[in-house]
């Protein structure tokens, strides 16, 4: 990198030479090569080779970058990073080899050879400064008027060795693996629905990462990728987390314990949750979550519903009980010690965001799902404030997922298992299909047109409840309907084609998102399809309610 050759003056002299009523600091600077610049806002960088200019003030903690963006200056220095040095002193544990991610260097930005603190150990690179992220300033500082501030870069890195820039040079390995466990998930590189929505609207909100931080939370400030239209990101750190302010639990752009729309999950997990009126619902619940969990705007609500629709039927997880809210089962921190000798191997960050996640049974280290029970890991549920203890918590689980099972099996068992509604397969739908073939009605169970019937809500609510073991309500097709085959309207309704079926996302997290309102959801649709449709009772109780037995907190 290129840098000019400027003649240094303690900033005092500066000033003075300016006289009164002189320039200001950061806008008004002399730019020509061998020259004083008058009130310039920062020190000779002690890393002259590649210009970081790290603290004006050490013990002040002021930034130079600060001197001009006093707002990001005064958010950031209440954020981990603006005292990483003194807590790394502070740990007990600090070795030569962490400080590289506790100072101003070249991890973070796109140099790649050794710069700041590794090159010049001193005072003015300690903590993670702006510089750390953005690269260095002092041609910027130098030229504010004529040089562009270096952009700071929302990707993220998976291998120091090989690529740069991003938080993920320096959260990673085994004592702080976000990146490993974010590369897993699919939020991470791993998933493709940044690159194949990235341009979609309204896809783009929530599967890509520039459109997400645009749309969900109005960021509007320049970085490294903005300008290139094409390079789409995933769900990267820089959505979730704001580098400059801690007003937030770790540092998220959105409150993590708000029971809210605006909860920082919620945002992109409350895309569909309710049928509307006139529109198709081929699609189902969509990215419906954090809906059910603070229980608003979730479900077909039948006519025969008890309970107040009016206000939100919130869960025990979206309760005050569970401050966290959904990070307490899908964020869950906690080490992981061999179990021979007790020594430390991975402190998991919970960043797969994987619920009651999977672990090897020989090592207990963290792996990709799916897996049984025995081998989940149900710590989370039993320091939440909820659960006694782990089995609790599991026995808790299996009860949930039978009781879904049982309902939405009420309403359709895939008898020949071929994700196929048809009327040789068991349940109050399959009946509904029979009498509607009988009497030449494809509107009945037909998800493609705008008529919205008690069949397809009832449908609506058991995607919006079905567990993993049911997985064909995610995508099904239904014997004689226009979903099934091209019948003789079907030119003249969107996306219809041979073969082509039904789909939803999974959103109940089999079905411990909100228990009461998934069965109130599901019971009360049952009854009322039975009522509506003239079928014979099924021999069990399914008198809807939305609220929890009154043992539950006894038994749970």
């Amino acid at each position: 990198m290129k840098f000019l050759r400027l003649a240094f003056v303690p900033l005092l002299i500066a000033a003075a030479v300016a006289g009164v009523g002189g320039t200001t600091a950061c806008t008004d600077t002399v730019t020509q090569y061998d020259t004083v610049i008058v009130n310039r806002p920062f020190n000779p960088p002690a890393d002259a080779l590649n210009g970081f200019l790290g603290y004006f003030n050490v013990s002040a903690g002021q930034t130079a970058c600060g001197n001009c963006h006093a707002s990001y200056q005064q958010r950031w220095s209440a954020t981990a990073h603006a005292d990483a040095w003194a807590g790394l002193q502070g740990s007990g544990h600090a070795q030569p080899s962490c400080e590289g991610c506790h100072t101003v260097n070249e991890f973070g930005n796109f140099l790649t050879d050794s710069a700041g603190y590794k090159t010049t150990q001193d005072s003015t690179y300690h903590d993670v400064q702006c510089e750390s992220c953005h690269g260095p300033g002092f041609e910027h500082a130098s030229l504010p008027d004529g040089v562009g501030g270096p952009l700071a870069s929302i990707a993220v890195a998976m291998d120091p060795a090989t690529t740069t820039n991003g938080c993920g040079e320096c959260h990673q390995d085994a004592h702080h693996p976000f990146v490993e466990q974010w590369a897993e998930s699919k939020h991470g590189y791993g998933a493709s629905h940044y690159l194949s929505y990235g341009d979609r609207s309204p896809c783009q909100q929530c599967h890509e990462g520039r459109s997400a931080l645009r749309l969900n939370f109005n960021v509007s400030t320049n970085y490294l990728e903005q300008s290139d239209p094409t390079a789409y990101q995933p769900i990267v750190c820089a959505v979730c987390h704001d580098p400059h302010d801690a007003t937030n639990e770790g540092q998220l752009r959105a409150p993590l314990a708000e029971p809210s729309r605006n909860q920082i999950c919620v945002k992109c997990h409350s895309r569909e949750g309710s049928p509307h009126p006139g529109e198709a619902t081929r699609r189902g619940p969509h990215a419906a979550q954090g809906l059910l969990v603070i229980g608003q705007d979730a479900g077909w609500i039948a006519p025969n519903f008890q309970g107040d629709t009016s206000q939100a039927i919130a869960s025990t997880h979206g309760s005050e009980a569970n401050p966290r809210l959904c990070a307490s089962c899908h964020v869950y921190m906690f080490d992981v010690t061999d179990p021979g000798t007790g020594a430390f191997v991975i402190r998991s960050v919970g960043h797969t965001f994987e619920a009651i996640g999977c672990l090897d049974p020989t090592t207990g280290v963290p792996v990709a799902g799916p897996c049984p029970d025995a081998e989940r890991n149900f710590k989370g549920c039993a320091v939440a404030g909820c659960h006694g203890n782990e089995p609790a918590a599991m026995a808790a689980l299996t009860s949930i997922r039978s009781s879904m099972n049982f309902y939405t099996d009420l309403l359709w068992f895939d008898t020949d298992n071929d994700s196929v509604i048809d009327p040789t397969d068991s349940g109050v739908l399959p009946q509904i299909l029979a009498k509607s073939i009988a009497a030449g009605d494809s509107n009945q169970n037909n998800l493609y047109d705008a008529v919205f019937t008690p069949a397809e809500g009832a449908i609506w609510n058991a995607q919006l409840a079905f567990t993993h073991q049911r997985a064909h309500w995610s995508s099904f097709r239904i014997a004689g309907q226009w979903s099934d085959s091209r019948g003789p309207a079907c030119d003249t309704l969107p996306n219809c084609a041979v073969g082509s079926g039904n789909s939803a996302h999974k959103s109940s997290g089999e079905g411990v998102h909100n228990t009461f309102l998934l069965q109130a959801l599901l019971s009360s649709s049952i009854s009322y399809l039975i009522q509506y449709y003239g079928l014979p009772a099924p021999p069990v109780d399914l008198t809807p309610t939305a609220q929890p037995p009154a043992n539950w907190g006894a038994t749970r």
